[in-house]
């Protein structure tokens, strides 16, 4: 017999749930426990049983049924990593139990997680150095049914007399040994392992804590009773052990009973010993089946109708004998179904994706059997090339906007739907590929289209179109509609959403009327930065490094870009390069560390970070000017949907000093910028175009023509065959008929927009 898989026998299969393993037939629905122990900090005091507490905890879990998702010491990174992870694979309506054991302390009015990695070595470091407890709950109530969070993290405060900033207004609090109360979300728990302000404590080395013990010795007396009466049982414990000095306490709004099993307690293990695991002589031998199935990588795989067709169907109880190692079994709906462990899953540069899981299964009845399944999942090209992080509805598989290939994208994900209609997140991800290849009705289409059919993400996406100043609204029939778009971010933050917390939270604390709007838009970001959302770093920092702001405080700004650029973001490395090229404070700029900054974001797909290169060029900061390579920029920030690029390009090159290019190159580039959402540069474009001679605007338009694919002459000459070309290029752009008088100038700008339409920028990318 080999390690990991059991003796094959019936009394085996009668033993499953004994044994520890879950009888599918038993199963009501998800049941997921996240467990995190952190004990080995590398600047505060470690903690001698918290990693044990955690193991413990989880062993019992997992003896109760839940599907477990643990870890243990981690810092900040990847307490980000573990929270997104386990967001990903909590089906919706699954009944959650979160445990923690590690440092916590209270500052203000809330209660934090301290990460392995915490070092509070500014006053404003709070926010990317912890984890706030009540977000974590919030967090995880909107995907459960239900949900209960153990906290045993009362230990002595490890940073006394430390105060740290918690608010927009940068109030500093104590910090403070213990939890506060707060409220809960509707039917969930929060159990502490002491009363408010008091403090837990660890435990004899090498053994539980006083409050991990009591709740491993209660369980199993009360795990066929609602939770509250055994929490009861754990309170009275820990009081003894203590002699009275650590009670612990629950804040609770379950409107349901809990029960940490379901159908009753769970029976003792059976003996492993030779007589009892001796199969019955006079049973029916079993019979052993491999199976080998293909299956398409999906967050839920029904395995039913896979498995009879080559077995001949089921007849009696499905036990499992052997768990998957890469996934989970579970009866949905009364169905047999594999949902595969997500991680998320960078997809940039790659092509295809596929994993491999094996499990065994135990059929009951008149003739038993054990199934031994190895299955191969392999991803839809749409999922590879169009899926979105942090999309909770999403398989893990991403590209950021910048990274999607448009056409593979488009091709994969039209396929996917045209083959799989019903499924909402290829429905989202084929609008994905219809934005980032300019067709954006087709996406809103799309977008709302898989919002109405429940995917979250898609709410949003169809929000930005809604809100987004750079939509040419006469040419594309998307709504300017505020009210709609709010809403649709609304409902998704109910649901989670990090991107929609990032969406509305940036729009409150820019531009809300009241103090209150303003407070929540921070807060919102805030949730979003502690799921690893970079944009939402980079807006707060933003908005603290603001020097015309009443907020303007750098080194809190700073504390946000640098957690951003640390997570591999170009938009942190862009406003780092900004941050280095105007200095603040006495701090003096640093042109050679911005240069690497833009440079690196460039190189990522930052639409403004080539034309800071250009305007740096221009300016002497990198040495001797060099027009014709600040051009070069400056061409990369306009395909990007940067202005300045167009308008900045286009005053060198009159200036004479890009050649060979020339006047018509000027009017190409001031023209396109013209159709920017970028003010300035747009009126700096149109002075441009102003003194620039017909024969040179018309032959701007020839050349925007034959972008176009309209092969006509670059003459300078509006004939007949360019007029045509430009009608047709008009008709494919719905931009309507072209004026029997129009001047040179019209032309081009008729052509520049028609360009805009089949090349629009990457609203995305903004």
């Amino acid at each position: 017999m080999s390690v990991g898989r059991p003796a094959r026998s019936l009394l085996l299969l009668a033993a499953a749930v004994s044994l520890g393993l879950t009888t599918l037939a038993e199963a009501e629905g998800a049941r997921i426990a996240l467990v995190v122990g952190n004990g080995n900090y590398q600047r505060i005091p470690a903690l001698d049983n918290a990693v044990r507490d955690a193991r413990d905890i989880a062993d019992m879990l997992r003896d109760f049924g839940f599907t477990v998702q643990e870890s243990h010491d981690l810092d900040r990174a990847g307490f980000e990593t573990f929270l997104r992870t386990a967001l990903l694979n909590i089906p919706e309506g699954s009944e959650l139990v979160f445990f923690y054991a590690g440092h916590g302390i209270q500052i203000g009015r809330r209660n934090y997680l301290l990460p392995t990695d915490v070092a509070f070595e500014s006053v404003y470091d709070l926010p990317v150095q912890s984890i706030t407890l009540d977000r974590v709950v919030e967090l995880l109530s909107a995907r459960g049914s239900s949900h209960v969070a153990m906290i045993d993290a009362c230990r002595e405060n490890p940073f006394p007399n430390l105060r740290l900033a918690a608010n927009l207004d940068a109030t500093l609090f104590e910090a403070k040994s213990g939890f506060e109360v707060f409220s809960t979300p509707i039917n969930s728990l929060v159990a502490f392992s002491t009363s408010p302000g008091q403090v837990a404590y660890d435990g004899e080395a090498g053994g539980n804590g006083p409050y991990t013990q009591a709740i491993l010795a209660s369980a199993g007396q009360y795990s066929d009773e609602n939770i509250l009466t055994m929490l009861a049982d754990v309170r009275q414990r820990v009081y003894q052990s203590t002699s009275g000095r650590q009670v612990p306490w629950e804040s609770s709004t379950l409107v349901q009973p809990f029960y940490l099993v379901q159908g009753g307690a769970v029976s003792t293990p059976a003996p492993s010993d030779s007589t009892t695991s001796q199969p019955n002589r006079s049973a029916a031998p079993v019979q052993e089946i491999a199976v080998d199935l293909a299956m398409p990588f999906a967050r839920e795989l029904p395995l039913d109708d896979r498995l009879a067709g080559q077995i001949g169907g089921f007849q009696g109880d499905v036990s499992v004998i052997e768990a998957p190692q890469h996934g989970q079994l579970d009866l949905a709906g009364g169905a047999l179904v594999y949902r595969p462990h997500l991680a998320e899953t960078s997809m940039a540069g790659k092509t295809e994706y596929a994993v491999r899981d094996r499990f065994g299964l135990g059929i009951g009845g008149a003739e038993p059997r054990i199934l031994n399944v190895s299955v191969e999942m392999t991803a839809l090209a749409c999922d590879v090339q169009a899926g979105d992080a942090l999309d909770l509805q999403g398989v893990g598989l991403y590209r950021l906007p910048n990274q999607i290939e448009p056409r593979r994208a488009l091709a994969g994900c039209t396929q996917a739907v045209t083959e799989n209609p019903g499924i909402a997140r290829l429905l989202y991800q084929l609008g994905r590929a219809q934005q980032a290849s300019g067709d954006l009705k087709s996406a809103y289409d799309s977008f709302r289209a898989a919002a109405a059919a429940g995917h979250i993400r898609a709410g949003h996406a169809a929000a930005m179109l809604l809100l987004s100043p750079r939509v040419d609204r006469a040419a594309v029939p998307i709504p300017l509609d505020e009210a709609q778009g709010n809403a649709l971010l609304d409902q998704a933050i109910a649901s989670g959403d990090p991107f929609a917390m990032h969406s509305r939270g940036l729009r409150l604390l820019r531009n809300g009327p009241a103090e209150d709007d303003r407070q929540r838009g921070f807060e919102l970001l805030e949730r979003a930065a502690e799921l690893g959302h970079t944009y939402s770093m980079n807006e707060l920092g933003a908005y603290f490094l603001d020097p015309d702001s009443r907020w303007f405080r750098p080194e809190r700004g700073l504390t946000y870009l640098r957690a951003s650029a640390e997570r591999n973001d170009i938009y942190g490395y862009n406003n780092l390069g900004l941050v280095a090229l105007r200095g603040y404070e006495d701090v003096k700029p640093d042109h050679a560390a911005a240069r690497d900054w833009f440079e690196r974001a460039a190189q990522g797909g930052h639409p403004f970070a080539p034309s800071n290169l250009g305007r740096m060029i221009m300016r002497g900061q990198l040495g001797k000017p060099d027009p014709r390579a600040a051009v070069r920029w400056y061409d990369m920030g306009l395909a990007r949907g940067d202005g300045w690029g167009g308008a900045n390009a286009a005053g060198i090159i009159l200036k004479g000093d890009a050649r060979p290019l020339g006047p018509a190159d000027a009017a190409l580039r001031a023209a396109k910028a013209l159709y920017l959402p970028a003010p300035d540069a747009a009126g700096r474009a149109r002075e441009l175009l102003d003194g620039i001679a017909a024969a040179d605007l018309d032959r701007a338009t020839q050349m925007i023509l034959n972008e176009l694919g309209e092969a006509v002459a670059v003459d300078g000459r509006a004939g007949p065959a360019t007029i045509e070309a430009l009608v047709r290029a008009g008709n494919r752009a719905g931009l309507g008929a072209l004026p029997a008088d129009a001047g040179a100038q019209e032309r081009l700008l008729m052509g520049s927009r028609a360009w805009w339409v089949q090349n629009p920028p990457r609203v995305d990318l903004f």
